[in-house]
């Protein structure tokens, strides 16, 4: 396996149907999830969402300490992280 690396959120950018352009902020994780940068207040510990859940389900929120993403999907070392490499993965 090539050296394990902290991958960060990457930057998703589309078009919608009424041309307006939009982004969000993804991580890809480790377990399958795919969350967004959503805070749901200013200051907010667990910024992140996962839409697998409803709006008012604590478990679809997480704190960046809680994610290790695999990066952006394109990048040719996408999902190569190894926890027991990774100095900054407790």
């Amino acid at each position: 396996m090539a050296t394990a690396v902290r991958r960060k959120p990457w930057i998703h950018t589309w078009t919608d149907e009424d041309g307006i352009q939009r982004q969000a902020k993804i991580h890809y994780t480790r377990d399958d999830r795919t969350v967004v940068w959503s805070p749901r207040y200013l200051g907010d510990e667990e910024p992140w969402f996962d839409g697998d859940y409803e709006l008012s389900n604590p478990a679809a929120y997480f704190g960046d300490e809680e994610l290790v993403t695999l990066g952006d999907p394109n990048d040719p070392w996408f999902g190569l992280i190894d926890p027991d490499e990774d100095e900054e993965f407790d």
